[in-house]
């Protein structure tokens, strides 16, 4: 649902969720949206009492928020197919001690790059069922390039959008799409 900056209210609050606390400038980059449109969704949600600031220009969800983005992913979990992504989830979890596994060996960017291509269909299909997910092989293929260029954190460092923050986060996005965890993203 479009939301203030022409910004999906749904993908705002679950990557506010996600992140615990972001500013704009990480609303922009991880939504794909201009500095502009993160501004006003931003100012929509404080205005609306569904964020508050947290100081350095970052905000996290009040507890109106939290309501909020629980109603609209139970409302986005009736028209997901469950027997469709549990099987997606399967593959997906197929992928995952794989990538941990580079990970925790620091491997070398074409070694992600392999498990990268291997992770492209399972990615379409989440995007097919879920589309605001779409937005994560965007991530991701920002991830493995700047990694690919010499940038190595961004295969695994916290505090940005890496290959490996992205992963976690379309892990519990996946987890909450079947319903596997009510804390859980989807």
């Amino acid at each position: 649902m479009a939301f203030a900056g022409n910004v999906d209210e749904l993908a705002l609050l679950q990557t506010i969720r996600l992140k615990g606390q972001v500013t704009a400038g990480v609303l922009a980059a991880q939504l794909g949206v201009s500095a502009a449109s993160a501004e006003a969704a931003r100012d929509a949600l404080l205005a609306q009492g569904k964020a508050a600031e947290t100081g350095d220009g970052a905000f996290a969800l009040t507890a109106a928020g939290v309501a909020e983005l629980g109603d609209q992913l139970d409302a986005e979990r009736v028209s997901i197919d469950e027997d469709s992504i549990a099987e997606i989830h399967e593959r997906f979890l197929e992928l995952d001690g794989p990538l941990r596994e580079l990970v925790a060996a620091e491997a070398d960017v074409e070694a992600l790059a392999a498990l990268d291509t291997k992770a492209q269909d399972v990615l379409d299909d989440v995007s097919a069922f879920v589309p605001r997910l779409s937005r994560y092989q965007d991530l991701f293929a920002e991830a493995l390039r700047k990694a690919r260029s010499g940038e190595r954190e961004w295969i695994a460092a916290p505090e940005i959008a890496s290959y490996a923050t992205v992963w976690g986060e379309i892990a519990l996005e996946l987890r909450g799409a079947c319903g596997l965890d009510e804390n859980a993203a989807a």
